[in-house]
């Protein structure tokens, strides 16, 4: 058997993951285990590699976040830059019962509004569902000062400031009477209304008036929560697994050159081996530490932690050779393609087997040749 060494295979891009399928099951199928050295990415053992990085994609339109509005009466169950999947719980509110007995006197039912201002403060508006609202009142539409938010124009319903809509829900306001006379009222959501609450029913203490609230994730990704005065914002930023090298599927063997040919053959017009056309050639140097950072076979470097401290300027300009320092493609030198500033990220071309690929870095991991 020869020695183990790193071979790159070349495919068409957007090809890399089928090919290393049929690779895999062509090695196992010829029983050839032992003559490649086996990478563990996560929980699977696996002899070819395909270098991923993950990318969170919430300022694409394909990749839009998905916003959770959450009160302080319910509680959180995630946390910040943790991954959840679609169909996770991310808030609850638990069922609510009352603490004595009481009598249904009277239910109204209405729509709530709740309007969002520019500084995050939200102001609730309550409408008799007789009178209905407008078209235009929904979730994600703005209003302005003296906006009517009913469809006869009532005075009465108005908006009174500025902001956007960021809730809309049929509830009924609910009046209990206690034996002592006293009376209370409650806004319960049509949704979470328990079956028994209506108008002359007798509740003991502890019954259930408002059932649980569970809000769910509907997609997967990576959670963000901000703070405001009167909710918590979630949103949910997805995440996409985009090919570091696109049209490149790696592997470490100890294959003779004839071997090499069974392993590709029949797959020759989509994938050949990295060197000439009569002899592959194994791959060394910066390339090959790429591939080995991903795998996580050796230490990604970092940059200092002084070097971190937030910048004043920015110190790189478009079309300027700088070096790589930090993360996978450290040691590469590249040209700079693009600078975002908002982002404090530069667009770097990387050469990479002959190709160029666009590699965007931080300006932390980046020095000036």
């Amino acid at each position: 058997m020869q020695r183990k060494r790193w071979y790159a295979i070349q495919t068409y891009a957007g090809s890399e993951l089928r090919l290393k399928h049929q690779l895999e099951e062509r090695v196992r199928n010829l029983g050839w285990e032992r003559q490649f050295e086996p990478l563990r990415t996560g929980e699977e053992e696996e002899f070819f590699f395909v270098p991923v990085e993950e990318v969170v994609t919430s300022r694409s339109g394909r990749g839009r976040a998905s916003e959770y509005r959450i009160p302080y009466d319910y509680d959180l169950l995630v946390a910040n830059n943790e991954r959840v999947q679609r169909g996770d719980v991310i808030a609850r509110r638990p069922p609510t019962h009352l603490a004595r007995p009481a009598e249904v006197v009277a239910m109204e039912p209405l729509w709530r509004v709740v309007v969002e201002t520019p500084t995050h403060a939200e102001i609730e508006y309550l409408v008799p569902q007789e009178k209905g609202l407008r078209r235009d009142v929904r979730v994600g539409e703005r209003t302005r000062p003296g906006l009517p938010l009913t469809v006869d124009s009532d005075d009465r319903y108005t908006a009174g400031e500025r902001g956007e809509i960021v809730a809309r829900e049929r509830v009924k306001r609910v009046t209990l009477r206690y034996g002592d006379g006293t009376e209370e009222t409650r806004i319960i959501p049509e949704a979470y209304l328990h079956p028994q609450v209506r108008v002359g029913a007798a509740l003991d203490e502890g019954a259930e008036i408002e059932r649980e609230h569970k809000i769910q994730a509907r997609a997967s990704g990576l959670v963000k929560v901000k703070e405001y005065k009167d909710k918590r914002e979630v949103s949910v930023q997805r995440i996409e697994k985009r090919r570091l090298i696109p049209g490149y599927v790696f592997t470490k063997m100890g294959l003779d050159e004839e071997e090499m040919f069974e392993l590709l053959r029949g797959l020759e017009r989509s994938a050949r081996f990295v060197g000439s056309k009569t002899r592959p050639v194994p791959i060394e140097g910066p390339e090959i530490l790429l591939v080995q950072r991903k795998a996580g076979l050796v230490e990604t470097p970092q940059a200092a932690e002084a070097a971190k401290a937030p910048r004043v300027e920015v110190e790189f300009e478009v079309g300027e050779v700088i070096q790589i320092v930090e993360g996978p493609f450290a040691d590469f030198t590249g040209e700079i393609r693009e600078i975002d500033k908002e982002a404090e990220e530069a667009v770097v071309m990387v050469k990479i087997f002959g190709r160029e690929t666009p590699v965007r870095i931080s300006f932390d991991g980046i020095e000036k040749v």
